[in-house]
């Protein structure tokens, strides 16, 4: 069986004031042709498919494209909600969706409820899939554990994701190709600068020692770098579809393809997407970048320009070379001493920001600064 495990689309985020509607949607394109020239048997979406609970009908007419386009292709796809998307709504979504052969999980659920799916492809194998959305924290440890002993309760947790693994799994068939799918963060893997702290943590990390040796192969997502988490069966974070922002300017973005018989292990291989635009981190300058402004004119930028002094024009210039360049940065010299200021008490807010000024710029602020420094005062005071 051909399988194809892709995760964290985040479709419809805003970043930097751009959508990324057209990078998504080559993407998506190519992922989409892959799949049909390939005759891949069965799609795995491990969650995040959208950026919000509320993704604007853009987003969610991409979507749709795309699962109706590989429903057509004669493949079966299975799609579980992420901590990012709304599970109500994507269980709704599935109402429909399954005329295409797309079924949703948008809800954890026990086996005998739906958890755990069966599907038959084309060529007559049979897949067994266990499906585990993402839970939250306080999904799975009451409030009372939380207000308690913290330690307990982050095993707790721990605990409840090897239970419902294990009920999940426990459908799996000898003659079956057995697949896990789960959306969570597992103790050891590397997470990259995009995640979102407050539902990555080790605090709340399940341990890979719940993951069943009976699998042929663990299709997992949540964190943003491919990556591979050692265990007896091949377990793998397919990663986002986009370099997500410049802490991962640079980073291979892969989808996984795996191919399954019963009772082994998959083989495994990395594909990598096609149509996405290069964040490119860039240090330079303001000569360099003159002499190698051709070369850097596709992609997004973050550019970081050695300075010895302030440029307070700085930003015009990099980006009159690289229209680009969607950050700018000044690199300055550490100052060897600061000034060493004292504030009094009782001085009105005006002296504050002089005193702030001249120990930030190392000069002090021009008058006409500090009049407008006062009379944005004075009108956020009369709004009071």
């Amino acid at each position: 069986m051909k399988i194809v495990h892709t995760s964290d689309w985040h479709v419809g985020r805003r970043w930097k004031g751009i959508q990324r509607l057209d990078e998504l949607e080559a993407v998506l394109d190519h992922l989409a042709a892959f799949i049909e020239e390939q005759a891949i048997d069965l799609v795995l979406h491990t969650g995040d498919v959208f950026e919000s609970r509320n993704p604007p009908a853009e987003a969610e007419q991409l979507v749709n494209r795309f699962l109706v386009r590989v429903g057509r292709s004669g493949a079966h796809m299975l799609v579980i909600a992420g901590n990012h998307d709304d599970p109500l709504r994507l269980d709704a979504r599935s109402l429909l969706t399954e005329l295409v052969n797309v079924q949703i999980i948008g809800r954890p659920r026990p086996a005998s409820r739906g958890g755990t799916r069966t599907l038959e492809t084309r060529s007559g194998e049979k897949a067994v899939v266990a499906a585990l959305p993402f839970a939250s924290p306080g999904a799975w440890v009451s409030a009372l554990d939380l207000a308690g002993e913290e330690a307990s309760a982050r095993t707790q947790y721990a605990r409840m994701f090897e239970l419902a693994v294990q009920d999940l799994c426990g459908a799996f068939r000898p003659a079956a190709i057995n697949l896990l799918m789960a959306h969570t963060h597992l103790e050891g893997a590397l997470f990259g600068e995009s995640e979102r702290r407050v539902h990555i943590g080790e605090d709340w990390a399940a341990s890979p020692e719940a993951l069943p040796s009976t699998a042929s192969y663990i299709a997992l997502g949540h964190i943003h770098r491919p990556q591979k988490i050692e265990g007896p069966v091949p377990a793998y974070y397919a990663g986002s579809l986009l370099q997500m922002d410049f802490g991962e300017a640079g980073e291979e973005k892969t989808f996984v393809v795996v191919t399954a018989s019963p009772g082994k292990p998959a083989d495994i291989e990395h594909v990598p997407y096609e149509g996405g635009i290069p964040l490119v981190d860039l240090r330079a300058t303001l000569a360099e970048l003159e002499e190698t402004a051709d070369k850097y004119r596709t992609g997004w930028l973050r550019v970081t320009v050695p300075l010895t002094e302030r440029d307070p024009d700085l930003n015009r210039k990099v980006r009159e070379l690289l229209p680009n360049a969607l950050v700018v940065r000044a690199e300055l010299p550490e100052a060897e001493e600061r000034p060493d200021i004292r504030l009094e008490t009782g001085v009105p807010p005006v002296k504050h920001y002089a005193s702030y000024h001249l120990r930030a710029h190392q000069q002090a602020a021009d008058l006409a600064v500090l009049d407008t420094f006062q009379d944005l005062y004075d009108q956020a005071s009369g709004e009071d």
